[in-house]
């Protein structure tokens, strides 16, 4: 199962970045490559590049620190006073590139206080203190997280919610790259079906073909043969503990060991994980030798001394322990550069039950078979699109109601961003 190969389009985006190094915005649907891409960029960038995340979860699987703790902000709505000299100046000095990832989580707020903190320590009125900044997401589907009280002074101080409505943006004059070929999904009438959800367009006769794929099983039900996403932790842990309990013979509870500052809000899995013979088992790790993917399904077969024995695709492998790690960025002044501190670190067996997980955790897969579990109203905007986007097919999808109009929360103000971004040059993108 070898890792994507990068398309002809991203690859001449790849040499556009590191040739003319133009401050970027990387966006595309469900499914475009935007992570694979993400993960080539950052090995072009050279020693002197950081890349950072708005949660730990996101920025442990990037590979990266959270602009919290890069930066050293509050987490809270951050103020001018807030930004302030940092004992890590030298590293912000050092810096030549910066990759923000899922960036549609990113509040105006924080994207002022990023490019107040690199003018402060690099001592430039540049934008973004002269650092080349890329930003990777997409606004259809993670939006920030903004209380209600917290709206209005963001409307009032930075123009709005989103990470392109501060005047920073505007003056660093982004360019914007959409991706638009789809891997995930091979289906052109599933592909635009999934698209209108993004857009909010979805006609009549478009959901209609959508819910067909009501079938009146419940979440448990459909957890026999479908992976169920659901939008709470809650009902996935009910339907996890039944699927397992279910099973015959005794659990195994296997411990990780935690070491340095690893929050348990950040474990990439359960633990200890309780697991026994047959159980639905998630990947969620790539392996070095290409037997599977971060995202694989599979089922234990048993346990050994060095690991977990996981039935994947046929064939049964011993899933060993290994080690994830939170990174922090620091300053080698032998080098002169940028270099990655561990900050703490996990380790575990890459693996978590998947009878079914919330549509968060979801976030970034590809699955055959997918039921969502909508037991009231989808509450979030995009959370329809990242949901229905995880299925490969159509065919390979179930629906625990018919989707409503009301499910498809799309805030229309993630289409301006266009009007703050200046063109790509012709021929970047095909």
């Amino acid at each position: 199962m070898p890792l994507p190969a990068l398309s002809q389009d991203q690859s001449r985006l790849l040499d556009h970045v590191s040739a003319r190094r133009p401050n970027l915005f990387i966006t595309g649907r469900a499914g475009t490559g935007k992570t694979t891409l993400t993960r080539e960029l950052l090995k072009r960038a050279g020693p002197n590049a950081a890349v950072v995340a708005p949660t730990g979860v996101a920025a442990m699987h990037v590979g990266g620190q959270t602009i919290h703790g890069f930066f050293r902000l509050p987490p809270r709505l951050i103020e001018p006073a807030d930004v302030k000299r940092l004992k890590n100046a030298r590293a912000l000095k050092a810096l030549e590139t910066l990759v923000i990832d899922e960036v549609s989580m990113v509040r105006a707020d924080m994207m002022w206080a990023i490019d107040a903190s690199l003018r402060l320590h690099r001592e430039s009125a540049a934008p973004f203190g002269g650092v080349q900044v890329v930003l990777v997401g997409d606004l259809a589907q993670l939006p920030p997280v903004v209380q209600d009280e917290e709206a209005a002074f963001l409307e009032m101080a930075h123009g709005g919610p989103f990470f392109f409505h501060t005047p920073s943006f505007r003056d660093a004059g982004f360019q914007m790259a959409e991706l638009t070929e789809v891997h995930r999904q091979t289906d052109p009438e599933f592909v635009e079906i999934l698209n209108a959800v993004r857009d909010g367009s979805l006609t009549r006769e478009q959901g209609a073909r959508l819910n067909t794929r009501h079938t009146g099983r419940s979440g448990l039900e459909a957890s026999e043969t479908h992976v169920v996403l659901t939008p709470t932790n809650q009902a996935a842990q009910r339907i996890n503990a039944a699927r397992l309990a279910a099973l015959p013979g005794n659990a195994s509870a296997l411990r990780g060991q935690v070491e340095g500052q690893f929050e348990s809000k950040v474990l990439p899995t359960e633990d200890p994980l309780v697991l026994k013979p047959g159980a639905r088992v998630m990947m969620i790790r790539n392996d070095p030798g290409g037997r599977w993917v971060n995202g694989s399904l599979g089922e234990v077969a048993g346990f050994a001394a060095d690991g977990v024995k996981v039935r994947i695709d046929g064939d049964v492998h011993t899933v060993e322990p290994v080690k994830w790690e939170r990174l922090r960025y620091g300053f080698d002044p032998a080098k002169n550069a940028l270099k990655k501190e561990i900050a703490g670190a996990f380790t575990q067996v890459p693996l978590r039950l998947a009878w079914a997980m919330t549509i968060h955790k979801a976030q970034g897969l590809t699955l055959d078979r997918v039921y969502l579990d909508m037991p009231g109203r989808l509450f979030a905007h995009g959370q329809a699109y990242v949901a229905l986007s995880r299925a490969r097919s159509l065919e390979g999808m179930e629906l625990s109601r018919g989707l409503r109009p009301s499910d498809i929360i799309v805030d229309e103000r993630i289409f301006d961003v266009r009007s703050y971004c200046e063109p790509l040059p012709a021929g970047v993108l095909g």
